[in-house]
């Protein structure tokens, strides 16, 4: 294997690095709980990091039960799964680990993902496709992992909105005769490269795919239209590295590298990448949950703070001289009942200091009103709807603007989905050799609400009436359809025989026709020269158009509510 082919394989693309901590951020907050600790978010100050985390009491005990002497016990906590199995716990039981383990996280960007996509499927998915045992199949089970089609375009919508961006690969296994679709996260595709083809479009030329990174090798799957390749690779300390596969086309590549290659049919890698909104740069998108996310973080350290600031002042801090201490064997403590020895007086005044010092709490409230704004700033920026919004406004305009925008967002994302899904489709057409079907379409649900319904049924009813005017209007005109030829000879011939001369063109689907005389106007002209009385008029096919458009949208919204859906 070629060292520029090897690092390429295993090196990473200069906007994979750039962007690498931005998605790992994304999904991370996303997923909250264990994978949000294990990102550590939390600023570490010196005080964290040199203050001993929880203590609890321990307690000995004699036979019969009684307590014989009290024993203080620091609470640990790993900072990761590995530390933990290891033992090993690299703050030291600091308070950091403690802070990291008890600070609440309100996860905000699961829960706009979620409504996001509850919209978008609130109603199924509309498609026209293939009645065929095949395609049947596959609809059931599109990913060989148990999902069906809507499940899958589900989980494909939620990974472009945490994003930006994601792939979608078609696969088809040696040993099935059905594909399989595939999500590829952006974490997921370490490297690439397009290139310009002789037309000026831009191709993907290559891609690497990382299927797995554990402590000492690596799996990857490396696409190009003439191949894919599934390579091996080895710590480079471990000279008994072999690969966990057995096949006969396994060869050995370089040091501790293997691959098996494997011909590509199609010509072109079947990965169709889908973008969330706008494409920032090749497989680089663009989504709120950045922004969102970002807002989530620092919610997330204010109540860090407030965390703080309730376990450093809202328990007073005890105080006392060391004299006194030594009295009681180090022991005294803040529980209610406990006995402090303290030495005897000369005088009425007494001869030891003991007291509670507490620092104030006023920043808790502060930091209070500082998240509550950033949580309306947040739900803002994501178009939702707060209670405070609602309360606040003066009218019903202000909560429409918001509806309007996130409607417009629900309608942007539906569009890419059913172009994302048409693409997929039509690899999933090459790998099987059969033809897209003329009456092929796919609707994904664009309405907000109800009223986005009632707003898009008048907005058809609109267009009906004015089509009922159209055929008013042009009720005495006698549709012609113009008369196309190969060549311009045989269009000019023909407009001679009319009584005129001349030709035009139009190109369709890359053939050129031509038609009689030099416009549309005086062929019109001619034939109401020939025909006293009669206006002529070309059928365009508009009304046609019209007509089919008009009844396969009401098709599909019938289909898609939840009254046909409950029938």
């Amino acid at each position: 294997m070629s060292s520029n082919y090897q690092d390429f394989v295993v090196s990473t693309h200069p906007l994979y690095e750039r962007y690498h901590d931005e998605w790992q951020h994304a999904i991370r907050s996303f997923y909250g709980s264990v994978e949000y600790r294990e990102g550590k978010y939390l600023r570490a100050y010196q005080v964290d990091l040199n203050t001993p985390n929880e203590t609890i009491n321990t307690y000995d005990v004699n036979e019969d039960g009684s307590m014989v002497s009290k024993i203080r016990a620091k609470v640990s906590y790993g900072t990761t799964s590995n530390e933990v199995n290891r033992g090993q716990d690299t703050l030291g039981g600091s308070f950091y680990a403690e802070k990291l383990d008890n600070t609440p996280l309100y996860n905000y960007v699961k829960l706009i993902v979620a409504e996001y996509n509850s919209i978008l499927f609130r109603n199924p998915p509309q498609r026209n496709l293939p009645d065929t045992e095949e395609v049947n199949r596959f609809i059931k089970d599109c990913d060989k992992e148990g999902n069906n089609l809507n499940e899958f375009m589900s989980l494909v919508d939620m990974f472009t909105t945490i994003f930006g961006v994601v792939h979608v690969g078609c696969y088809k296994d040696i040993n099935s005769d059905i594909p399989k679709w595939k999500v590829h996260t952006p974490l997921d595709v370490t490297n690439w490269d397009y290139t310009y083809d002789i037309e000026g479009n831009l191709k993907l030329a290559k891609i690497v795919i990382k299927l797995e990174d554990i402590e000492d090798s690596a799996v990857y799957r490396v696409i190009t239209p003439e191949s894919f390749e599934t390579v091996f690779v080895g710590d480079e300390d471990n000279d008994e590295y072999l690969p966990p596969i057995a096949d006969e086309r396994l060869e050995e590549m370089g040091p501790n590298t293997y691959r098996i290659v494997q011909e590509n049919e199609l010509g072109y890698i079947p990965i169709n990448t889908i973008y969330q909104s706008t494409k920032v740069f090749n497989n680089v998108g663009t989504t709120t949950v950045f922004d969102v996310a970002q807002i989530q973080r620092s919610i997330y350290g204010d109540m860090s703070e407030i965390y703080s600031s309730l376990t450093y002042s809202a328990h007073p801090t005890l105080v006392v001289d060391s004299e006194t201490d030594a009295l009681n064997d180090g022991q005294i403590g803040a529980e209610p009942g406990g006995i402090v020895r303290v030495q005897g007086g000369l005088s009425a005044e007494p001869n030891y200091v003991y007291e509670f010092v507490s620092p104030s709490l006023d920043a808790v409230t502060t930091i209070k009103d500082l998240v509550d704004n950033k949580v309306e700033k947040l739900s803002q920026i994501a178009l939702l709807r707060s209670e405070d919004l609602i309360k606040s406004a003066k009218s019903g305009e202000q909560i429409e603007v918001y509806d309007d925008k996130l409607a417009a967002l629900i309608r942007r994302k539906a569009t890419n989905l059913e172009n994302a899904e048409s693409k997929l489709w039509d690899i999933y057409f090459d790998w099987t050799n059969t033809e897209k079907p003329a009456d092929f379409y796919i609707s994904y649900n664009r309405q907000y609400n109800k009223k986005a319904l009632e707003h898009e049924l008048a907005e058809i009813s609109t267009m009906m009436s004015v089509m009922t005017k159209y055929d008013e209007l042009f009720a005495g005109t006698t549709p012609f359809v113009a008369e196309t030829f190969p060549t311009r000879e045989q269009a000019e011939q023909r407009a001679t025989e009319l009584g005129g001369t001349g030709s035009h063109s139009h190109t369709e689907d890359g053939v050129t026709v031509y038609m009689p005389f030099s416009s549309h106007k005086q062929y019109e002209s001619t034939l109401e020269q020939q025909n006293p009385g009669v206006d002529y008029e070309e059928n365009t096919g508009f009304k046609e158009d019209m007509r089919d458009k008009i009844r396969d949208r009401l098709e599909q919204l019938l289909n898609s509510t939840s009254s046909e859906n409950g029938l």
